[in-house]
């Protein structure tokens, strides 16, 4: 059976999965691999290299096709720089509500079912190409515009406190994970018998794709008549997007559909309705510093909610220890802090507090997007509503090692 792109790179991936778990494990036990190791390496090296020669043929080949002469009934534009210039999301908004699809958003919409043909789109769909190109648009054509995946970074607190972001993934990521190794020494005069217990556990988590719908309540008069919409609407429609994204994620529980909550998979240092204090907060940087954590390698930040910011703020003025909180910083015991109301995301008010190395937090956003223009569900109010959907995943590889979560729900 005929592989598309996006299968033969999935393989690829899992072939790369394999050959970087076995590493990880020799590695891990400070050994070559063994002859066995080496075989299955050997074979998914060979693996890999066969799918790269497919996956470049297959793609010179559908480029090519893309490219031959067509029919007067259907006319493709070839895309360029200049052409790629004149895409904006304004324009891709009135092609979902007129209908209308040609030119440039005609050829972006293509692009996109075949990048991804296993990816349902409705409406007019947009290709990660797009989503990742700094593109300057509109009348200032000497200006770069920032792209909508610098927009879905900016408005994360998540990669600000130093999350890994990956964009337009076309397949599941894998993380490997190699957990509780250790090492002995081994005198030089000892008899044969003796020997190093083996330790260590390989273990695998992977980013897959979650489907988040956002929409924005618009008249088609602004459609047609503000040429300025489009920085706003990227903007709009990347808050929306990363606001229920990190809801999901920092939520004090698990919320269905969506992915899962690292704040509720962080250890669970305090839970508590004492008061906070100084001694909880350096508490939860003490925990992962004893988790082998190494704070020269890794990217420690505290996030808090308004309450828990103020708090801690409160302790810096009235119980005043020195070096705790440096707001010109914005800094506690030398790590940044961030504020947002999505940690621990309580109905009820309550301080609360994620510490730990966020490089251990991976968050994908896969292919591209769909863009659907309804006229009709408010209509009678004179608007329209803008539906966007695109797919994403988030998840910490060891939560309970490298982020822990306080809880006081004493406010």
């Amino acid at each position: 059976m005929k592989k598309t792109i996006k299968e033969l790179r999935e393989a690829r991936q899992s072939a790369i999965d394999e050959m970087q778990a076995l590493v990880n494990l020799s590695e891990g036990e400070n050994r070559n691999l063994t002859e066995p190791e080496q075989k299955d390496f050997d074979e998914a090296t060979a693996k890999v290299e066969n799918l790269d020669a497919r996956i470049d043929r297959l793609e010179r080949s559908l480029k090519l096709v893309s490219n031959a002469p067509v029919s007067h009934v259907i006319q493709d534009v070839t895309k360029t720089d200049k052409d790629l210039r004149k895409f904006s999301f304004g324009a891709l908004a009135k092609a979902a509500y007129t209908g209308v699809v040609e030119g440039v958003i005609k050829e972006m919409d293509a692009e996109a079912r075949m990048e991804a043909p296993d990816q349902l789109y409705r409406g007019v769909a947009v290709p990660a190409s797009v989503l990742q190109t700094r593109a300057a648009v509109g009348e200032k054509a000497g200006v770069d515009n920032a792209s909508f995946v610098d927009q879905l970074q900016a408005n994360s607190v998540l990669v600000q406190a130093g999350a890994n972001f990956y964009s337009g993934l076309q397949a599941d990521r894998q993380f490997p994970i190699v957990s509780s190794i250790s090492a002995t020494f081994l005198g030089e005069n000892l008899s044969g018998t003796t020997t190093v217990t083996e330790s260590g556990a390989l273990s695998t988590k992977s980013l897959t794709p979650k489907k988040i719908i956002s929409v924005v309540g618009m008249s088609a008069e602004l459609l047609a008549q503000n040429s300025g919409v489009e920085a706003v609407m990227q903007k709009n429609m990347a808050q929306a997007v990363m606001a229920q994204f990190e809801k999901n994620l920092l939520s004090d529980a698990d919320t269905t559909p969506g992915p899962t909550s690292i704040f509720l998979d962080a250890h669970p240092y305090a839970d508590t309705t004492t008061n906070m204090t100084i001694a909880d907060i350096l508490g939860l940087e003490t925990y992962i510093l004893g988790q082998n954590i190494n704070p020269a390698a890794a990217r420690m930040a505290y996030l808090f909610n308004p309450t828990g910011l103020g708090a801690a703020k409160a302790l810096a003025g009235t119980d005043y220890v020195a070096g705790f909180m440096d707001n010109f910083q914005k800094q506690i015991n030398t790590h940044k802090y961030l504020v947002s109301n999505n940690v621990g995301n309580k109905a009820t008010a309550g301080d609360q507090i994620l510490f730990g190395d966020f490089s251990d937090v991976h968050l994908g956003q896969f292919g591209g997007m769909s863009v659907l223009f309804d006229p009709y569900t408010n209509a009678a109010k004179g608007l329209g509503r803008l539906v966007v959907t695109n797919l994403v995943d988030g998840l910490a590889a060891r939560p309970t090692n490298t982020l822990a979560r306080f809880t006081d729900s004493n406010s």
